[in-house]
């Protein structure tokens, strides 16, 4: 890639981080609007994206094999977090949350589309279903489970079912198999809609870019161990993510050149950038300041590592 075609790709992402930086240190915006714009993202504008992804995206049958997988791999990568819990010097409630889930739609999504473009989103999405599932049945749940003993409920299931993310890629995924896609652009009022969706779509990168810029606040209190949570995280999904990748999906999958750039990207994403609150709600103060210290920092170093990545593609 040519410097000036790096310089294109990278100036938009920092730019807007900056901005969201700026933003903060400004006071422009209170912390309950960001709220507010975050959950307009996850429910709204990430599901068109989805939704857009998933009704253009030529399903294989190996495809659900590598939705399969990915489930897997995340519950291994907690199995290996609650063992690594039982080591005295790494000990902490929260290390089997830090070293599995991914910021797959807040980050993931946005670093993606910036590089490659939102019309291949699908191939990162193809990572996003079984992560997903895994967020909703196994992460959360657990963590409920863990931290506040709570047994498993029926409202577990209920929120797999509302969540709008599994809504949007379940949409997606029917109206491609019955071949709706073509339907969609050429009826006037699906067209409409269609095109409504694309805007919407449009709006989930930047703006979620400048929140990102905008939550980029690091604690020096927490700083030695989140470095500590950090190198285990990055360690163990990077180590399990590409055994897995070597020894079982690429048996799976026809070679292609931005699918293993999406799989790269996924598994340097920081944890969940909603991990902090959850941990709060479920656990401690302190708990949440350590977990939100680590998410920040591993988010600067998932857009350095991105950064890189994008110079020597």
């Amino acid at each position: 890639m040519q410097m000036g075609e790096i310089t294109s790709k990278l100036m938009p992402i920092i730019i807007l981080i900056a901005l969201g930086k700026l933003m903060n240190k400004k006071q422009m915006m209170k912390q309950s609007t960001i709220d507010e714009i975050k959950s307009f993202i996850i429910n709204i504008a990430l599901s068109s994206v989805l939704f857009i992804a998933f009704v253009n995206m030529e399903l294989r049958r190996e495809y659900f094999l590598v939705f399969i997988m990915v489930f897997i791999t995340l519950c291994i990568q907690y199995i290996l977090g609650f063992l690594l819990n039982r080591v005295k010097w790494i000990k902490h409630p929260v290390v089997p949350f830090i070293t599995s889930g991914c910021t797959y739609g807040l980050l993931g999504i946005p670093l993606f589309a910036a590089l490659f473009g939102i019309e291949n989103v699908g191939k990162i999405s193809i990572l996003g279903v079984g992560h997903e599932f895994f967020i909703w049945l196994v992460f959360y749940t657990i963590m409920r489970m863990n931290l506040r003993q709570e047994r498993i409920s029926i409202g577990i299931a209920k929120a797999v079912i509302k969540s709008p993310t599994i809504i949007s890629i379940a949409l997606g995924i029917l109206f491609n198999m019955l071949g709706l896609g073509e339907w969609l652009r050429s009826n006037p009022i699906a067209t409409g809609v269609y095109t409504t969706l694309e805007y919407l779509a449009n709006l989930a990168t930047p703006l979620i870019l400048i929140i990102i810029g905008y939550g980029l606040n690091l604690e020096k209190k927490y700083m030695k161990e989140s470095l500590k949570l950090l190198s285990i995280r990055m360690l163990s999904m990077l180590s399990i993510g590409y055994a897995v990748k070597f020894l079982v999906i690429d048996k799976i999958m026809q070679p292609d050149i931005l699918f293993n750039y999406a799989y790269f990207i996924f598994f340097i994403l920081p944890p969940p950038l909603s991990l902090s609150i959850f941990i709060g709600t479920y656990s401690n103060k302190e708990n949440e300041a350590l977990t939100n210290n680590t998410v920040v920092l591993n988010t600067v170093v998932s857009i350095s590592i991105f950064a890189l990545f994008v110079i020597l593609k």
